[in-house]
């Protein structure tokens, strides 16, 4: 193997596009070109971002896949970075902003959706700007990423005092903890519906996650019919035979899991069954042993007083036959999330084996009911899906919101994820850094005073830094403001002053375009967010100080020449056995 190390025989050479550029100015201008798109997303006045990605006229004709444009519209900062085309060598560093888990698609259940990014966007670009003034007054790098460590070091120990903890009985603080998340993303105008539910769903099962909490989307309703089930909703699910009821009350609930035999199937003989050579096979025989096991499973489960089976894999016809006649409602081909979510709301154990069915693995449901929603494209007969509620203490709820379409119910769902996680780790789930702070620019005012009363128990240039990094945390309500169609530099003077005078909890609030008491006004934000967008924006910017160069290995496999170092014996060897082969 050997390298390609470019025409000028060097080892590495600049990726496309970075030829000749400078460090680490090639890369901030990266991150200032990225955070002056989502900027003006940020705060309770943002301005929406219409990525396309695809257009129809730019497609080729292809009957088999029709061409269509494909753009999307949000104000969410995680799903700008995502949807973004970028092909910059720092692309990869900036995205990790977004955080360890991020589905691509919110109909992929199971990961977070982070909030904060924007945040963290802005604030790094205004680090890298800081440091970019610094370095021009002759800073080394290495200093002002000391003194953005210890800028960091500061922030965070004062964020921590800032902090409040919240007690989910105070249903005021909560709920506005909620509506912070969301602020600036009233989907349907109906904000004030939505941040119910993020509370209630945090109330019932702590840390929502894609099987604590699930949302579900429906064409047909109503945007104002939106509720919390307690419970499951299997969309796209139906009964597994027309003779089964379409309602159960009270209703035990069998959930069956396993793959390959998580459901109601006879054994394959090609899979399940082996005989010796010399052993005569009756055929017949095997097939009543078939029915006296399928009898068994059925007895099993009427003696277990099942009401509703849950199935993993399919339904065979006399399995599904058996069922209606015990008037049992089956359904078949739950995925394996759906089924970990109906498990956890009804309290079933999920069973891997059909043949080991027993009362305790049974949940419960105050009903489990079919029901009809959006219509099939193309046809007459519209969808089914499952309704699983009345379930007492869930540990897995369901938001369904009706009348929602494409992008809207997309972006739907990923505030009310984001309002969720926010409340959640205010209250101390899946989280050490619990509690709440004041928004609006105030925590980011409090914090930036505290950083810069520091900054002269630094006796090197480490000082510059740890001041330039208590400016840079004043971009955050600086740009608040400008987004507001406020003057900025007035704002967060305004905001210096009012804290001077009245405390910490002084911000600037919208669309009041006022500098007054957060707390009073309901703008609270997440510790845990606040402290990792401190955290993010940081560790990026000093990645980026720290990177002097950018190389593009690339290599190409090639039999080594005998003159190469690395032609030891062994190769000679082989190289002699592939030429005699040849």
């Amino acid at each position: 193997m050997s390298q390609d190390a470019g025409n000028d025989g060097k080892v590495g050479r600049a990726p496309p596009g970075m030829e000749g550029a400078e460090f680490p100015t090639a890369n901030m201008n990266a991150v200032w070109a990225i955070a002056g798109v989502v900027a003006s997303t940020l705060g309770p006045t943002p301005r929406d971002k219409l990525i396309v990605t695809a257009l129809e006229t730019r497609q080729e004709e292809n009957p088999a896949n029709p061409p269509q444009d494909v753009f999307t519209v949000t104000t969410d900062g995680a799903t700008i970075l995502e949807e973004l085309p970028l092909e910059h060598a720092i692309a990869p560093l900036v995205r990790r902003m977004i955080g360890p888990e991020r589905p691509g698609d919110t109909d992929i259940e199971g990961k977070d959706i982070y909030d904060g990014v924007t945040t963290s966007v802005v604030l790094a670009a205004s680090l890298l700007d800081e440091a970019s003034e610094l370095m021009e007054l002759g800073v080394h790098p290495t200093d002002i990423k000391r003194g953005y460590w210890s800028g960091l070091n500061v922030a965070t120990e004062a964020l921590a005092e800032l902090a409040r903890p919240l007690d989910l009985a105070n249903r005021e603080r909560a709920e506005a903890i909620a509506r912070s998340a969301m602020n600036g993303n009233d989907v349907g105008g109906l904000l004030e519906a939505w941040v119910p539910l993020a509370v209630d769903a945090v109330e019932q099962v702590g840390a929502p996650n894609g099987k604590t909490f699930a949302i579900r989307t429906k064409r047909t309703g109503r945007l104002s019919e939106s509720r919390l089930v307690d419970g499951a909703i299997l969309d796209r699910s139906g009964r597994a035979d027309d003779g089964m009821p379409k309602r159960v009350e009270d209703a035990s609930v069998l959930v069956l899991g396993g793959h390959g035999t998580g459901g109601l199937i006879d054994p394959a003989l090609e899979r399940d069954w082996s005989a010796a050579s010399d052993e005569p096979v009756d055929l017949s025989k095997l097939a009543s042993a078939f029915d006296g096991r399928r009898e068994d499973i059925i007895s099993d489960i009427v003696t277990a007083g099942v009401d509703v089976v849950l199935a993993r894999q399919g339904m065979e016809p006399e399995y599904r036959a058996a069922l209606a006649d015990h008037g049992i409602l089956g359904v078949r081909a739950v995925n394996r999330l759906k089924l970990a979510q109906a498990a956890l709301a009804t309290g079933a154990t999920i069973v891997n084996d059909v043949t080991d069915i027993r009362a305790e693995h049974l949940g419960y449901a105050g009903s489990v009911s079919e029901r009809h929603h959006d219509p099939r494209p193309g046809r007459r007969r519209t969808r089914k899906m499952i309704v699983i509620e009345g379930c007492d203490g869930p540990k897995s709820v369901t938001a369904l919101l009706p009348g929602t379409l494409d992008q809207g119910g997309e972006e739907l769902t990923r505030q009310l994820r984001k309002a969720a996680a926010a409340v959640a780790s205010a209250a101390g789930h899946g989280t050490e850094y619990s509690g709440y702070v004041p928004g609006g620019g105030a925590t980011d005012v409090a914090v930036a005073r505290r950083v810069r009363d520091t900054a002269t128990t630094h006796g090197s240039k480490a000082q510059l830094a740890v001041e330039g990094f208590a400016d840079a945390l004043e971009m955050v309500p600086f740009t608040i403001a400008k987004n507001a169609g406020d003057d900025p530099l007035d704002a967060v003077a305004d905001i210096r002053v009012r804290q001077s005078t009245h405390g910490d909890t002084y911000g600037y609030v919208v669309p009041e375009r006022s500098v007054t008491d957060v707390l009073d006004a309901g703008i609270l934000d997440a510790h845990a967010t606040r402290r990792r967008s401190l955290v993010v924006a940081t560790q990026v910017a000093n990645m980026i100080l720290g990177i002097d160069d950018a190389l593009e290995a690339r290599y190409m496999w090639e039999r080594p020449d005998p003159e190469d170092k690395i032609y030891d014996k062994r190769a000679k060897n082989v190289e002699a056995a592939r030429e005699s082969d040849e």
